[in-house]
């Protein structure tokens, strides 16, 4: 027989790293024309390899987002390194293939989440309207992710104004104080290790986003 837990999550914090973290600190460092380098960027980051860092600066130039500019000496090391300025700075974290081209961003969640908190979800909504409203040309959503998007969210988010029946779908609408802003609500994995004996986790929990 499994063993049921419940937990109840006290505080969370980011961990320092990963693409959309190393672009906040770039567009930081190489604000107003300024010069920055990889060890900056690994100096305020949990990134175990420089190389992680030096990647993405090679994808960014190879996009044209970013550019090398003179050398400079590492604070740390004292060794020579590649100095780099930006020539775009967009809000948003690029997403760059290896040769270069960008990608656009295609998040089912977020199109659905705008149609939630948006004009058109204020008066209830099914997942059937989530599958024709919150579609675009890039992304359509599927039956399947809005019906699992709505179960993610019934219960903390949402409000059920009818339950539905033969042919008909459930309506749910967002609930006023759970409308805390654009981004939508993420899905989190957990390893979390857990001693029977003393019935209590042992050691930092880190959770990350589950991609569908």
């Amino acid at each position: 027989m499994s063993m049921v837990l419940k937990l109840t999550v006290g505080k969370a914090e980011p961990v320092l790293r990963g693409q959309d973290h190393m672009w906040r600190v770039i567009r930081t460092l190489g604000a107003d024309g300024r010069r920055f380098s990889a060890s900056q960027v690994a100096s305020v980051s949990q990134e175990k390899f420089i190389g992680t860092v030096t990647t993405f600066l090679r994808r960014l130039m190879t996009a044209g987002i970013a550019v090398r500019d003179g050398a400079g000496r590492s604070a740390a090391s004292g060794r020579q390194e590649h100095l780099y300025r930006l020539e775009k700075s967009p809000e948003a974290t690029p997403l760059i293939t290896r040769d270069g081209k960008a990608v656009k961003p295609r998040s089912a969640r977020q199109q659905m989440w705008n149609i939630i908190r948006g004009a058109a979800g204020r008066g209830g909504f099914s997942y059937q309207d989530l599958m024709v409203l919150a579609s675009t040309e890039d992304v359509a959503i599927a039956a399947n992710t809005a019906k699992s998007f709505i179960q993610e969210l019934k219960g903390s988010y949402l409000v059920q104004l009818d339950a539905g029946g033969p042919g008909r779908p459930a309506t749910w609408r967002l609930r006023p104080a759970m409308n805390t802003g654009p981004l939508p609500p993420m899905t989190l994995r957990a390893k979390i290790v857990f001693d029977q004996n003393r019935h209590r986790i042992v050691g930092e929990v880190l959770a990350e986003e589950e991609l569908a």
